[in-house]
């Protein structure tokens, strides 16, 4: 006994408020001793006396910070064990205490293996659960200090479920599930312009705030980045449109798309711009941990019903432990707590207001999927509840317009422009009739039907070409030339028949035009490339010279391509026929000499001209590629429009041509008729 009080006096003041546990380490085995500065990897020398091993323990233990945190620590089921123990006053008995925590193995048993198997060894070993031996009146047993009942978290009552709340609407939803439909709407309406640092722009913050006037930006900004995370939504250059796994998204359960969003926020390693404002220090921060524990602390506030978020922060702090600890800020040592309790208190306020009611965590919500859809004839709008929306998005965002959302429903107005433009983008109108008598419950009206509204086929066509317009004329008095023809549009142009290309390309064949392939000549009259043919005819045998050819097409003051021994024309005539052209909407045709490739003859409508140190640049629509190219000027050669192929001088001694008609020339140097599909 003189030895025991001689040890209290050696601990110090401080360990007189601690006798009870202080009395129980220092009453346990050496072993046990041991054991638990192992666990808790308190350095403790071998030769070490009593009152040195017992103080390092005490100091490693007998504080409440240190229960707290090897509380929190714990998994469960060991957490509901030591409440339970808590309850229990005395000494409890072996047997009751093997019933409750499970088998405890002997010292010996421990020193060779201390890994916990069972919730009794784990207390143990953390040096919570002691053993006092038997007394008078008292048989042998564990127990748990006095100091430990009292530093140990109270933990929050159970909750219990209630019925559905009255004051809330039918069905409301979180916020993060009606801004994306609103998002995903206007993506698909219209891409989403994005600033250079990823966030929405202006003009994409406009348009969404018409749209959902009841939320903020903070929730635009915050929730476009989780969608693009989940495929939903996709980045193309500096916008947002719809992506691969929208289809997916918009087929789930409201509740499955809000668990996808939740786990999408939980996971990703970016920092929240909500939280950014308050400027407290993130260094070290684990933001996956923080937000898992955000969204711990969420959940028990709102099952607990606390009126606002400062008394849920005082509560959750008792039963919980802090915001922030070692484990969210793993990233780094900490020595000390990462946040003041003060910003611990603002960064829970900013959640609350931010992300947790966003997700519906916070706040109450009620999902109804069995609510009816209604269409308003007066207005021409569909209202669909959110929760009873589910796949029908995709089907019906072609055919209306979203125009309003809020936290219950969308709103989108249908109208024969709406019908015109899904129409026009080749959906299928059948589908919505199926919407319509499925979710609506009645037929279309009249209007939706395509039969009430006026519309404009556009089709493939083909058009030919010739040089020499009197080639086509003479080809036209053949029957089956004319049969392949829809219609003459202007001297040598004419339409060609839909699937009238082989016929026209053979019948061309059989009154003396060889047809030539662009690329390659191939072997049959009708074996020719989908895009361009070239129909050439033999020279005839009164055709006069090169020299008098090209003599006649200078003095007609138009340079042709097919001009024998053409010189390269000057750059300033190239730049007048091109702007010329520009400026009256005309195509022109010249050949061009790409480097390391035959030269190659282009049909193409001019765009624009732009200078770049000593290089000319043209920009046109090239007939043959389908798509707009850039071509220089100092590598094309023989400039000329389509309608000066049409030669209008004759021979020396030529007759002047009929008026408002161009003069044509008796036999002009080659003859040459171009099919292209438009």
């Amino acid at each position: 006994m003189l030895e025991t009080l001689a040890l209290y006096q050696v601990i110090g003041g401080k360990a007189r408020a601690m006798l009870r546990w202080a009395k129980y380490l220092a009453e346990a085995p050496v072993v046990l001793q041991r054991l638990i500065a192992a666990t808790h990897r308190v350095s403790v020398p071998h030769r070490a006396d009593d009152a040195a091993r017992l103080a390092a323990l005490r100091q490693a233990l007998c504080r409440p910070a240190a229960v707290r945190a090897g509380y929190f620590a714990l998994a469960p089921e060991a957490q509901q064990a030591l409440q339970a123990l808590r309850q229990r006053r005395g000494v409890l008995p072996t047997a009751a205490a093997e019933q409750l925590l499970g088998p405890i193995r002997s010292l010996r048993q421990l020193r060779a293996d201390r890994r916990p198997q069972s919730v009794g060894e784990t207390l143990v070993l953390l040096g919570w659960l002691l053993p006092r031996p038997a007394r008078p009146r008292h048989p042998a047993g564990w127990v748990l200090a006095p100091e430990l009942r009292r530093w140990l978290p109270l933990p929050l009552p159970e909750a219990v479920p209630s019925a559905r709340p009255s004051a809330l609407p039918s069905a409301q939803v979180p916020v993060a599930l009606a801004a994306t439909y609103a998002l995903l709407a206007a993506a698909a309406e219209q891409p989403l312009p994005l600033r250079a640092n990823g966030l929405l722009a202006s003009a994409a913050l406009r348009r969404l705030r018409v749209l959902g006037p009841v939320f903020v930006d903070d929730g635009w900004q915050w929730l476009a980045p989780l969608l693009v995370d989940l495929q939903v939504l996709r980045l193309s250059g500096q916008t947002l449109r719809p992506g691969p796994a929208l289809a997916r998204f918009a087929g789930a359960a409201a509740t499955e798309q809000l668990g996808l969003l939740r786990t999408a926020w939980e996971g990703q390693p970016r920092a929240d711009r909500w939280l950014a404002r308050l400027r407290l220090s993130t260094r070290g921060l684990d933001w996956p941990a923080f937000r898992r524990r955000l969204l711990r602390w969420g959940e028990a506030m709102a099952a607990q019903r606390f009126p606002d978020a400062d008394a849920a922060f005082v509560a959750l702090t008792a039963a919980l432990g802090p915001l922030v600890d070692a484990t969210t800020h793993c990233l780094l040592p900490v020595r000390r707590a990462p946040w003041s309790r003060r910003g611990q208190q603002q960064a829970w306020r900013a959640a609350v207001a931010g992300p947790l009611a966003w997700l519906g965590v916070v706040t109450p919500f009620w999902l109804d999927p069995a609510l009816p859809w209604r269409f308003d004839a007066a207005s021409g709008q569909i209202v669909t509840p959110i929760a009873a929306l589910a796949d029908d998005l995709v089907v019906l965002q072609p055919w209306a317009k979203l125009v309003a959302v809020d936290h219950i429903a969308l709103r989108w107005q249908i109208q024969p422009a709406t019908i015109r433009q899904a129409l026009a983008a080749g959906h299928d109108v059948r589908a919505l009739h199926d919407l319509w008598r499925r979710r609506l419950g009645s037929e279309p009206p009249v209007w939706v039907t395509p039969a009430h509204i006026a519309r404009v086929r556009l089709v493939s066509s083909t058009l030919a070409l010739c040089d020499a317009p009197e080639t086509l004329v003479t080809a036209a008095r053949r029957p089956a030339v004319r049969r392949a023809l829809a219609m003459q549009v202007a001297p040598g142009v004419a339409m060609v028949a839909p699937g009238g290309e082989r016929a026209l390309a053979r019948a061309l064949a059989r009154v003396g035009v060889a047809v030539v392939a662009a690329d390659a000549a191939p072997d049959r009259a009708d074996a020719y490339p989908p895009r361009l043919i070239q129909a050439c005819e033999p020279a005839r045998s009164d055709a006069f010279d090169a020299t008098e050819a090209a003599d006649v097409w200078q003095q007609s003051g138009q340079v042709g391509m097919d001009a024998p021994s053409q010189p390269r024309q000057p750059l300033a005539a190239m730049l007048h026929m091109l702007r010329a052209a520009i400026r009256r909407r005309q195509a022109v045709c010249f050949v061009y000499q790409p480097p390391q490739q035959p030269a190659h003859e282009r049909l193409v409508q001019p765009i624009r001209i732009e200078q770049h140190g000593d290089r000319w640049l043209l920009y046109a629509y090239c007939a043959m590629r389908r798509a707009e190219r850039c071509f220089r000027i100092d590598r094309i050669t023989d400039l000329i429009s389509p309608s000066q192929r049409m030669v209008s001088a004759h021979r020396r001694g030529r007759t002047a041509a009929p008026k408002g008609r161009l003069a044509l020339p008796s036999a002009p140097p080659h003859r040459l008729a171009r099919v292209w599909l438009e």
